[in-house]
């Protein structure tokens, strides 16, 4: 099996962590605000470019398990054992 490969998870990830990562440096800002203090001076671009970058090379390790559960379910077997090979499955 291989352990890398560009997929649907490649792109999923490379979106959502990203929003993720917007999403908590939003309501760290909303929390600076709300007690007057000086809000994060992250650089928002970097660090969204830097979560697009993972989210793609994380997706891309996981898109072979998931191909894998698909070829699973497919052909009628259970998932997981199937995915991880276990009890001589294949």
């Amino acid at each position: 099996m291989q352990h890398f490969q560009i997929g649907v998870l490649s792109f999923v990830f490379a979106i959502a962590l990203p929003i993720i990562y917007f999403i908590g440096y939003q309501v760290r800002r909303l929390g600076a605000w709300s007690k007057r203090e000086v809000r994060p001076g992250d650089r928002v671009k970097f660090f969204l470019i830097v979560a697009l970058v993972l989210g793609f090379v994380f997706g891309s390790f996981a898109q072979p398990l998931w191909s894998a559960g698909v070829d699973c379910h497919t052909a009628g077997q259970p998932v997981v054992p199937c995915v991880l090979n276990l009890g001589g499955r294949g």
